[in-house]
């Protein structure tokens, strides 16, 4: 590793431990190598990066910053050296990400798989959840791709680049046993049967209750939260549930024995894409999982 970047290391090795003992043992180093590894980085960045406290030391503010982005630097590096492993013997390296409920579901299992067959040996870390939950874990650079909701009136950091994949819409929907199933203009019913929500996604909900009272002038009667959009879908086939989840969803195995209603309205439609550090946008299994997500999103909603 370049002499810079190798200062890299300590640095995020003790930040990591909370003390140059537990940094030093974590890198089979002596206490005072790392201790000047970390005073030189200092030296040239011209800050202070730890503070001292009882227990050990903390990140200063300038601290925190270096270490955002120390860990993408680290990341970038393993997939420059990936590229150069797979001139000679094939692809190494990982790639963490997440997904949202409907790219966790419909198109990232795919696009992995096809992946898979590019870069054999790339390691792939694979989390689902709604943005509030990974989001934060992608601007700490704990993940290197989110895949999800586009978030929309508010800025994303500078170091942040997203990509528009697909247009997702979120329908109400029920097990195709359902008494509304098949019907038009069922608004007017939503409030008369138990709903089921995935517990997560908390914005879909909210846009949910909206309209359910706009239609039928009575809010929605929730009776199950899950944390498994398996169990969702599980209930919905199971007793006369509605729910509110991504229609693309309903082409894939999971949405077998469930169907959209006619509710007159989406209950919310929203641009979704990748969000990625401009540091590994132009990685290569960045650039390549992007593609397979944006060719899946097309063959399961081709434009007409």
């Amino acid at each position: 590793m370049p002499e810079t970047l190798a200062l890299m290391r300590p640095f995020l090795a003790v930040a990591e431990a909370g003390s140059i003992s537990r940094g030093a043992a974590k890198l089979a180093m002596s206490q005072p190598a790392l201790t000047k590894a970390v005073q030189r980085l200092e030296r040239e960045l011209g800050v202070s990066l730890f503070e001292r406290r009882a227990r050990g030391v903390v990140p200063t503010r300038f601290g925190e910053v270096l270490l955002r982005h120390a860990k993408l630097i680290e990341a970038e590096w393993s997939f420059a050296r990936a590229e150069i492993e797979a001139t000679r013997e094939g692809h190494v390296g990982s790639l963490r990400v997440a997904g949202g409920p409907y790219f966790g579901v419909a198109l990232l299992p795919g696009a992995i798989a096809g992946l898979h067959r590019e870069y054999p040996q790339l390691r792939i870390d694979l989390e689902i959840g709604v943005n509030a939950l990974t989001l934060p874990k992608l601007l700490a650079g704990d993940l290197d791709m989110v895949v999800g909701r586009l978030p929309v009136g508010t800025e994303l950091p500078a170091f942040l680049m997203r990509e528009a994949i697909a247009d997702v819409r979120v329908d109400v929907i029920a097990g195709h046993d359902h008494p509304l199933a098949g019907k038009r203009r069922v608004g007017a019913a939503l409030a008369d049967f138990p709903w089921v929500v995935y517990q997560e996604d908390h914005e879909t909900i909210a846009k949910m209750v909206a309209l359910v009272g706009r239609l039928s002038g009575k809010p929605p009667r929730v009776v199950v939260e899950a944390t498994s959009l398996i169990a969702v879908a599980q209930l919905l086939r199971a007793g006369p549930y509605l729910s509110c989840l991504a229609r693309g969803l309903l082409s894939t195995p999971f949405g077998q024995g469930i169907v959209a209603l006619d509710a007159g309205a989406p209950v919310a439609r929203f641009d979704a894409g990748a969000m990625v550090p401009r540091t590994l946008a132009n990685v290569a299994p960045v650039r390549r999982l992007i593609a397979l997500l944006r060719d899946g999103a097309h063959a399961a909603n081709p434009k007409p």
